[in-house]
């Protein structure tokens, strides 16, 4: 039987309302969000979950070079 499919959501910034798959990820993975490549750009996009809140909202945080 596999694992239900556990979807993170972007919220804010050039990623806004995409989602990403992490139902392979560990608890930890989540928690540390990602900083994501998007097209035409140098920079990263960094995401992340509020602290004590929701691990599945990943908010923008910024650009990270």
């Amino acid at each position: 039987m596999s694992s239900p499919q556990c979807t993170a959501h972007f919220i804010g910034g050039p990623l806004d309302g995409h989602t990403a798959d992490v139902t392979d990820w560990t608890v930890d993975e989540i928690a540390t969000g990602v900083l994501h490549v998007v097209d035409s750009w140098t920079e990263r996009a960094d995401y992340e979950p509020e602290p004590g809140g929701d691990p599945l909202r990943w908010l923008y945080r910024g650009l990270h070079p």
